[in-house]
């Protein structure tokens, strides 16, 4: 089972439309998926068109319901998702005194092993809900818009991981980045990918796969389905699928590409 968390410390650049897609995309190719969202914006009920006023990711976490009570079943084919709605906000403050309160997630979801990935939607903040998240997954994927402050958003993201790896003498994650909202056609997009490639701490981990900004991203969440049900043969619906590809080691490049990072790393 993989386990991807999709980060950034920056709002507005595609992860929730990201953890959508990636985990519809994978479930199509019939590999069992659970998506969480940890985002307070509670995003991902809104995309899926789940109702997510009881039992949410809030009561796995604080009030320790079981997996079974949050989990909502088949959303899609392949696809159980745990929501999160605006009771959520306080989540953290309710969190704050328990033990070892970093690894709650990793606790709350030793049960899960009958999904091939867990994707995971966090929020844009290093806070302790993010830090329960990256502790939990193999995988970091941080997605970058084309705008410089989402590169620093990745690059803070990243710092953070050092320090929580550091911190708790985990294991290294494999780390991706991921460009979204590419317009060739526009001075900032081609700047911020040149500043993408040349960034001495992203670099190393930028995926061969780009996506490209397309209008019916937004189409496709304002009607509550994935790029493909909106349009499968749009730009987004061809970028995802090689993202799913990619994550999946389709064209041999996953192995190769995906690189490990450790505390260790400067």
């Amino acid at each position: 089972m993989k386990r991807i968390a999709v980060a950034n410390m920056k709002g507005g650049v595609g992860k929730t439309v990201t953890s959508v897609n990636l985990s519809i995309g994978l479930a199509n190719r019939g590999h069992r998926v659970l998506l969480v969202d940890m985002d307070p914006q509670g995003n991902v009920a809104h995309s899926l068109r789940i109702r997510a006023t009881q039992n949410t990711i809030y009561d796995l976490m604080a009030n320790d319901l079981a997996i079974d009570e949050v989990v909502r079943k088949e959303v899609r084919a392949n696809l159980d998702v745990i929501p999160r709605n605006n009771v959520a906000f306080g989540l953290e403050n309710r969190l704050a005194a328990e033990t070892l309160r970093e690894k709650i997630l990793s606790r709350r979801m030793k049960s899960v092993q009958n999904y091939d990935f867990v994707v995971i939607d966090t929020s844009p903040a290093m806070n302790l809900l993010t830090v329960n998240t990256l502790l939990y997954v193999d995988i970091v994927m941080l997605v970058v818009s084309m705008d410089q402050m989402a590169i620093i958003g990745a690059v803070q993201s990243l710092t953070g991981l050092k320090r929580i790896l550091s911190a708790f003498e985990t294991a290294e994650k494999r780390v991706f980045v991921l460009p979204t909202m590419y317009n060739a056609a526009t001075n900032g997009s081609r700047e911020t990918m040149t500043a993408l490639r040349e960034d001495p701490d992203l670099a190393k981990y930028l995926l061969p796969v780009i996506v490209r900004q397309d209008v019916k991203l937004g189409y496709a969440a304002a009607s509550k389905q994935s790029i493909w049900e909106y349009d499968g043969r749009s730009r987004a619906a061809e970028d995802y699928t090689r993202l799913v590809g990619f994550i999946l080691g389709e064209d041999g490049n996953e192995a190769e590409e995906a690189r490990s990072y450790s505390s260790s790393e400067a």
